[in-house]
């Protein structure tokens, strides 16, 4: 095989991997595999992005307050969603009741997120149509050092349990951070792993977030320093989870919110 069929026949390969899995539209694509029941006191920030079409609310991802008015979410999250066909559901440690239910204004996607090009900058914000007081606002991470390797760290969210079973419960895990250079490997012939992302899971695949829990927090050390993005499917052995770095966009947060 030459220099030009090999090349020719990676394309093809991402064009059919895209196709079948590259499913970053409206509803996510991230859920809690092998979590353990969690309280939405011991994760305040969490709340639950859901589309509300004919008075049916249906959690679609997850997201973490930054401030009373804006919440921290993934870009394609909100991918052909509108500010009025969304509510947030805070304050609950279920997505389907309890808590309180906040009006949405306004969503913004990074401009650089371009999903039909790559999972890059998936970075989404959520301006809520009044200040909710109540809000406890997750810390973003500052300065531009990366945690280690190795290191622990939290995601939980309210997405399915396995491929079929749906938790209503919030759930989480503790994932260590994976080196970026082994996550490059990885993914090599599935996507760019960019610098706006960082990987966190095991390699014998075990535990991992899934659909349900895209956009929502990657806690370490007590910090917001992630959002939950995507990976090749849900704790497949040899994979890990890819979560949106907070890092690299500190100031377009800043920028758009104020925080």
């Amino acid at each position: 095989m030459n220099k030009v069929q090999l090349n020719y026949h990676l394309v093809l390969f991402r064009i059919i991997w895209l196709l079948h899995h590259f499913q970053i539209t409206s509803g996510g694509s991230y859920r809690i595999i092998n979590g353990t029941n969690a309280a939405i006191t011991q994760f305040p920030y969490l709340v639950s992005i859901q589309r509300n079409a004919g008075g049916q609310k249906k959690h679609i991802c997850g997201g973490a307050f930054i401030s009373n008015k804006w919440i921290l979410t993934a870009a394609h999250c909100l991918q052909d969603e509108t500010a009025k066909g969304l509510v947030i559901r805070a304050e609950s440690s279920f997505h389907d009741r309890g808590g309180v239910l906040l009006r949405v204004a306004e969503i913004i996607q990074h401009a650089k997120f371009n999903p039909n090009y790559s999972k890059d900058y998936d970075y989404g914000l959520i301006r809520l149509r009044n200040s909710f007081e109540r809000a406890v606002s997750a810390h973003l991470k500052k300065g531009p050092k990366r945690f280690p390797p190795g290191r622990l760290c939290q995601v939980m969210g309210w997405g399915k349990t396995s491929y079929s079973d749906d938790s209503r419960r919030v759930l989480s895990i503790s994932v260590p951070i994976v080196k970026q250079s082994i996550c490059r490997s990885a993914y090599m012939m599935v996507d760019t792993i960019t610098p706006q992302m960082l990987c966190a899971g095991y390699s014998t695949g075990e535990k991992d977030a899934c659909e349900g829990d895209s956009g929502g927090p990657f806690i370490c050390r007590g910090v917001l320093t992630g959002i939950t993005s995507w990976a090749e499917g849900c704790a497949e052995k040899g994979f890990y989870g890819v979560y949106s770095y907070i890092t690299p966009v500190r100031t377009w947060i800043r920028n758009k919110t104020g925080v």
